[in-house]
């Protein structure tokens, strides 16, 4: 059943436009002689080298080369899916195993398409890789290697997803202490050697390292925790829960897992170590302060993978799945999809409504589950399941409920780049693919257009940012990607006037470009401006 929606995301949902950035930044650069370990795209270099390894149809059209990226990344889902069965299978009950891996590596295959191969995403994969490796190889020192370094990349991919390994670290020191400790002693040397080498690799991701939270003028760190920031989380949370509802599951599963639990003490550790391992992530959340949903993504994987423990701990003792639990599943998954397709104007005027019988349903559940201790057929619990999981991947699924591209489909996003496409490739091919140009664009729109770009900030992320966050404009890295600007040997100027215009620019710089580029000649391409040289 699960295929179809799969082949789906496969065939037309395509890849985010911040995957896309990466891409596009990678390979329009690349065509200029860069490397990925040299190329600025407000990623770390492990996430570049990542996703500069699984393009491999970058000359491909744009919709196989996508689809040959996401089938890559399943077929490691999968492998990841079955490393963390057979880890699993050493330690617990062969169901329990399974339920765990097999809704671990749906939520991850059918994520959002905002969050499919975001560093935080990734970071999730790595993290049920190492649970799965520091369980799975028979021999502990060689178990803690290979645990330790994938909960190492668990952290590189961002430096904001330690938080992921700690939660990847927490769930196996529950099934095995002694292989967790190892794990963690192994894989703290090895996630710093690997940054070492990155530093010897390219000097400058150091200086990235630490320049990289002064591009986000929005987080606490640089202006203290504020109320707003608490409730721009929770609408965060409540977003999330109505795109991707198996995370709106997360209370019940807790309760149904706390009331199995033998003894006192582990029912308290079930109601404790769950709210510890959000609570952590969504500190990550609070730290960056954007407010991005994806930023939630390793908490999808994580409540799944409670859901499918619940259910088969509760079928083994109890003779089916508990029905509380797989009616809202059910619920949810019939539900959600109905209220995300109503019109965006709808949804921004009835945001409230909706999470008050969101909160309501679990909350109510939740108390049920307390007490309930009847059961239902499986096959109810399989269908409950498809249908929550699948939710994210409707062509009418939203970015968001009501908040950040609340008008943003997944039918929708493939429209608008089938445009850009369209859009482009006349003028693409009246300067030859060849040329060389200066991008003063979005990233994505740098994919789309692929022409090279001689620069290592293909995407001028530190000028942009300069132009509203003034401590930006005192870095090293500014500088240098305003000078790459200056000097310029591009043969066009393609700008987006919505991301960065040239009157943004410091004026004597936008003086220099309109002297260096006609754009009273400009060639239209889109929302693209794309200027030749005098």
């Amino acid at each position: 059943m699960l295929l179809v929606p799969l082949a789906l995301t496969i065939a037309w949902t395509g890849l985010d436009h911040d995957v896309r950035f990466v891409l596009g930044t990678l390979e329009t650069a690349g065509r200029a002689g860069f490397s990925p370990a040299e190329v600025f795209v407000h990623r770390p270099m492990a996430y570049r080298v990542v996703l500069a390894l699984g393009d491999v149809g970058s000359s491909l059209p744009i919709p196989v080369r996508e689809a040959v990226v996401r089938v890559l990344a399943l077929l490691v889902v999968l492998l990841v899916t079955v490393l963390l069965r057979a880890g699993l299978a050493r330690c617990r009950p062969a169901g329990e195993a399974t339920a765990v891996a097999a809704m671990t590596g749906l939520a991850l295959a059918l994520a959002p398409n905002w969050d499919f191969l975001q560093p935080e995403w990734l970071a999730a994969v790595f993290a049920a890789g190492a649970v799965g490796a520091a369980l799975r190889i028979r021999r502990p020192l060689l178990a803690a290697t290979a645990g330790g370094v994938l909960l190492a990349l668990t952290v590189l991919v961002k430096y904001t997803t330690v938080p992921t390994a700690l939660v990847a670290l927490g769930a196996l020191a529950v099934l095995d202490r002694r292989r967790a400790l190892l794990t963690g002693a192994f894989g703290l040397p090895i996630c710093l050697g690997l940054f070492g080498l990155t530093v010897l690799v390219e000097p400058r991701e150091w200086r990235w390292f630490g320049e990289l939270s002064s591009l986000n003028g929005g987080s606490p760190l640089s202006r203290g925790l504020l109320w707003s920031d608490v409730r721009a989380l929770a609408g965060t949370v409540l977003n999330e829960a109505l795109a991707v509802p198996v995370l709106a599951l997360l209370p019940v599963s807790i309760v149904v897992l706390a009331r199995l639990a033998p003894g006192r003490r582990a029912r308290l550790a079930w109601l404790v170590l769950p709210v510890v391992a959000v609570g952590v992530v969504l500190a990550a959340v609070v730290i960056q302060g954007q407010w991005f949903q994806y930023h939630l993504a390793a908490l999808v994987p994580f409540a799944a993978a409670l859901w499918g423990l619940a259910v088969a701990r509760w079928s083994a003792e109890h003779g089916g799945p508990p029905r509380a639990l797989v009616l809202l599943t059910v619920a949810l998954g019939i539900g959600a999809p109905i209220v995300s397709a109503a019109t965006t104007e709808w949804r921004l005027g009835h945001g409230t409504v909706v999470y008050a019988a969101l909160v309501a349903s679990v909350v109510a559940v939740a108390l049920i589950g307390l007490l309930d201790r009847r059961r239902t057929r499986p096959v109810v619990a399989v269908l409950g399941a498809v249908a929550v999981l699948v939710v994210p991947v409707w062509p009418s699924a939203p970015y968001s409920f009501d908040a950040i591209h609340a008008d943003y489909t997944n039918s929708g996003r493939v429209a608008a780049a089938r445009l850009d496409e369209r859009l482009f490739e006349p003028v693409r091919a009246r300067i030859g693919p060849d040329a060389t140009v200066l991008y003063l664009a979005f990233g994505d729109m740098a994919y789309f257009f692929g022409n090279p770009a001689d620069c290592r900030y293909p995407a001028p992320v530190f000028v942009q940012r300069g132009t509203y966050v003034p401590a930006v404009r005192g870095l090293e890295s500014y500088r240098e990607n305003l000078a790459c600007i200056e000097r310029t040997a591009a043969e066009y100027l393609v700008v987006q006037s919505s991301w960065l215009a040239v009157d943004r620019l410091p004026p004597d710089v936008a003086t220099r470009l309109r002297g260096r580029f006609d754009c009273d000649r400009a060639l239209p391409a889109g929302e693209l401006t794309v200027c030749p040289r005098r």
